[in-house]
């Protein structure tokens, strides 16, 4: 379990921290952002940019990504906190 929970947790990071930085290249994402009128903007606290169809489908696929890894690393490190308290108390019985 330790094995895997620490993987989760480095790919949840990693997948983070590559969201920032293409967010920051891109100038916001494209989940906060809009369509409108045959072109693509993402936001930024409100600052719209516009971008190519393939940079906002990019944008929009990796901020639903955090959608998934970061719940996937909480729930394994629920699990593996768990497990941990679990040998502990049975060390101790």
């Amino acid at each position: 379990m330790k094995k895997w929970a620490l993987i989760v947790f480095v790919v949840a990071v990693v997948n983070f921290v590559a969201f920032l930085i293409g967010a920051a290249k891109l100038g916001g994402d494209a989940v906060n952002g809009k369509m409108q009128d045959g072109r693509y903007y993402v936001a930024d606290h409100g600052k719209l940019t516009e971008v190519s169809h393939a940079a906002f489908t990019y944008s929009r696929i990796h901020c639903y990504t955090l959608f998934v890894t970061h719940p996937l690393a909480l729930v394994f490190g629920f699990l593996f906190y768990r497990q941990t308290r679990q040998r502990e108390a049975s060390r101790v019985s």
